[in-house]
C-alpha cells in the first residue's frame, strides 16, 4: 500500500524554496494538495528506495499523477534514464572508453580536466561538501543555532541548482531561502541590524564554532564566484550567465545572514524578522 505524502508533512519537513530537489520514499505518492505545493514551488521531486535506487515520475505516463507504477529509475546523479554516445569536443568524433584525461561537460561531451568549466563544477562541489558536512555537524549538535539548518538546507539546496544549471544550461531557479527570495536576502546582508537586529560581524572566534563554519561556507562559494566571473565575463564586460553570477552573489549573502542569526540564537538573543522564530 502506497504511503500518501501531504501538503502539511512537506511544509513540516522542508522549508519548500523554490527550486529546491526533494527526495522521498520510493513508496509514497503525493496528495493533489502535495502535487499543488509542487508545482506552485517548482520543486523536483526524486524517490529514493532501501537500495539507494532513484526514480522519477515519468511526464510521458498516460495519467502523470505520480503514482508509484508511473516511475522510471534514472541514474542517481546525472538524472539521465540512459546511457549516452560519448565524442570528443574538439574532434567530435566518437569515444568508445573515456580516457583519465578527459571528463563529461555533459551527458554526451567530453572535454580535457582542465577546462575552465570543469574548473568552475570542481568548485561548486566543494561548496556543497563544505554545505553538508555543517548540516551533519548541526543534526548532532545541541546549540540553539541548530535551528538554522532547514535554511542552511536551502543554501546547499541552491548550490545543487547552479551546478545543474551550469551543466545543462538551463536558466538557473531564483535564489530562495525559506520564505525569503533574493530581494530580501540582500536587504538582510546589507542592513542586518535593521532586519535581524544585530549589525555586522567581522569573523571573531567570539561568535561561536556554528559562525566560524558558516564562514568557511561563505568564503567557498565567494571563490565559486570569482571563478564564474572569470568565465562568463567577456573582455568586452559582456556576461554570458548573469543568472548564475547573481544566484552565486545572493547565496553567499544568505550564509552571511545565517552567520549573524546564528550568533544571535546561540547567544540568546531574539531575531527581529519573524520567520527566523
Amino acid at each position: 500500500m502506497a504511503t500518501y505524502i501531504t501538503e502539511t508533512w512537506l511544509r513540516e519537513r522542508n522549508t519548500l524554496a523554490d527550486g529546491t530537489e526533494l527526495h522521498l520514499p520510493a513508496g509514497a505518492c503525493l496528495t493533489p494538495a502535495a502535487q499543488s505545493l509542487v508545482s506552485e514551488r517548482h520543486l523536483r521531486v526524486k524517490y529514493v528506495d532501501a537500495s539507494g535506487q532513484v526514480f522519477v515520475n515519468d511526464p510521458a505516463a498516460a495519467r502523470g499523477k505520480g503514482s508509484t507504477d508511473e516511475r522510471r529509475r534514472v541514474h542517481p546523479l546525472t538524472g539521465s534514464d540512459h546511457a549516452h554516445a560519448m565524442h570528443c569536443v574538439l574532434c567530435r568524433q566518437a569515444v568508445d572508453k573515456k580516457p583519465d584525461t578527459l571528463t563529461h561537460l555533459n551527458a554526451d561531451t567530453l572535454v580535457s580536466k582542465n577546462d575552465p568549466r570543469i574548473h568552475l563544477r570542481g568548485q561548486i562541489d566543494d561548496a556543497i561538501a563544505c554545505a553538508v558536512w555543517i548540516q551533519a555537524e548541526l543534526a548532532d549538535s545541541d546549540k540553539p543555532s541548530r535551528r538554522i539548518a532547514p535554511w542552511l538546507a536551502d543554501v546547499r539546496s541552491g548550490l545543487g541548482n547552479v551546478l545543474r544549471a551550469e551543466a545543462t544550461g538551463d536558466a538557473l531557479h531564483p535564489v530562495h531561502m525559506g520564505g525569503f527570495d533574493a530581494e530580501a536576502i540582500h536587504r538582510m546582508s546589507h542592513a542586518p541590524l535593521k532586519h535581524l537586529g544585530y549589525d555586522h560581524i567581522v569573523p571573531d572566534v567570539e561568535h561561536g564554532l556554528t559562525a566560524a563554519r558558516l564562514n568557511m561556507l561563505r568564503t567557498a562559494i565567494r571563490k565559486v564566484e570569482l571563478v564564474a566571473a572569470r568565465l562568463y565575463i567577456g573582455g568586452d564586460f559582456s556576461i554570458a550567465r548573469p543568472d548564475i553570477l547573481e544566484g552565486l552573489n545572493r547565496l553567499s549573502s544568505a550564509v552571511y545572514v545565517l552567520m549573524i542569526v546564528a550568533l544571535m540564537l546561540d547567544r540568546g538573543l531574539a531575531v527581529k524578522e519573524a520567520a527566523w522564530s
